[in-house]
């Protein structure tokens, strides 16, 4: 509404700086607008990523666990499947699972590793697949005391086996 009761809301000496000053209001509104839904998105994609990494143990860095989520973020929104990560100082346990769900399941201190992929992500890769990660992929990280490393690199590598 350029006009109120009390006069115009736009002052202005001719139509032309009228027209200019009322463009140069509707940019400002519409800046603002597209701002504040690039960080309602941002923020949306920060809680659906905050539950993909849980690490009970405490032996990941800030910037691990947020490179993580950041992950989760962009394999459910490219191939909509839903990262589950969980570090535990007790027995990795399978938990229930919906056919879009990756679940990972590590103890560094037992070295025990647990992969579940969903449903359609098995049949594409391959049982034999999931089997090598499980148990042959992290065997030398763990020697080596870099199963983070091993971590990265296996997701890295499922990202690509994907077509991503």
């Amino acid at each position: 509404m350029l006009f109120r009761s009390g006069g115009p809301l736009i002052k202005a000496e001719s139509g032309s700086e009228l027209f200019l000053r009322s463009v140069l209001l509707l940019s400002v509104v519409a800046l603002v607008g597209v701002a504040f839904w690039y960080q309602i998105g941002a923020n949306l994609r920060e809680v659906n990523s905050r539950g993909a990494v849980w690490d009970e143990a405490n032996v990941l860095s800030r910037d691990q666990r947020e490179a993580l989520r950041d992950f989760a973020a962009e394999l459910k929104e490219t191939y909509g499947i839903k990262l589950r990560l969980q570090i535990r100082k007790s027995p990795v346990v399978l938990p229930d699972l919906d056919n879009k769900t990756l679940f990972i399941g590590i103890n560094p201190e037992t070295r025990q590793v647990l992969i579940e992929f969903p449903t359609l992500l098995r049949k594409a890769l391959g049982d034999e697949y999931m089997y090598r990660l499980q148990n042959e992929h992290f065997g030398p990280y763990f020697e080596k005391d870099q199963w983070q490393q091993g971590l990265a690199e296996a997701l890295t590598q499922l990202w690509l086996d994907m077509g991503g």
